[in-house]
């Protein structure tokens, strides 16, 4: 009888030790692509260094860097049409 519980015991162990150690594996965050070559690439990164695709712009606004597919600044909504005065 007290075998049968050690065993249930240990069973309820390793299963929680089996669930903690699935959740605590680490999440790859994603990666961007250059639009040109598909290769990683940095978020910040102006240029593509593998194809030297340009990849951002800085924005005539507020000169924060911006992807050069957005139609729009994300850190002022100057649309490029509109300069600094």
């Amino acid at each position: 009888m007290i075998l049968l519980l050690l065993l249930t015991l240990a069973l309820l162990l390793w299963m929680i030790q089996r669930e903690l150690d699935s959740t605590a594996r680490e999440v790859p965050m994603p990666e961007d692509q250059c639009a040109n070559c598909h290769a990683p690439i940095d978020i910040d990164w102006m240029v593509c260094p593998h194809c030297q695709q340009r990849l951002r712009e800085s924005c005539p606004c507020c000169h924060k860097g911006k992807k050069i597919s957005h139609p729009h600044c994300p850190f002022c909504g100057n649309t490029g049409k509109e300069r600094a005065a």
